[in-house]
């Protein structure tokens, strides 16, 4: 019975150390798909080594859709962000030729785009109490 009590409290006490965080991500250009996220808390596999994520989620997207509003629950910490929209729903950022992403992308923070993806700093946050909302505006090259 103790070891019972013990280990609801244990779950309670780390579920009431998470803080429930809003996502809106914006310029999905009204395409069907699925807007896929992945939350990373480890700068060396940010971006692109979504297994190395703490979180990834696919939220399926109607045709029309502009913006979507995702609720995330994470624990106090530094974060980044890496959405993409897949168009074709195979759950990877297409690219062309030269490896430029041919589907909308983003990154928390919204940082500036040049020739290639930023880095975890650019992207990072901080989960704290007053940390509620978050934007992502998804770009498209192509």
């Amino acid at each position: 019975m103790k070891t019972t009590i013990l280990l609801l409290g244990i779950l309670l006490s780390s579920l009431a150390q998470a803080e429930l965080i809003s996502l809106n991500v914006n310029n999905l250009g009204g395409e069907s798909g699925q807007l896929a996220l992945a939350i990373f808390n480890d700068p060396d596999a940010f971006p692109d080594r979504a297994a190395s994520a703490i979180h990834t989620q696919f939220v399926p997207l109607n045709s029309g859709m502009n913006q979507v509003e995702v609720n995330i629950n994470l624990k106090p910490g530094t974060y980044a962000i890496a959405a993409y929209l897949d168009k074709n729903k195979n759950r990877q950022l297409d690219t062309n030729m030269v490896g430029a992403p041919k589907e909308r992308f983003g990154f928390s923070n919204n940082p500036s785009i040049r020739f290639s993806a930023p880095n975890f700093n650019e992207c990072s946050f901080d989960v704290n109490q007053k940390t509620k909302r978050l934007q992502i505006n998804l770009i498209k090259f192509f």
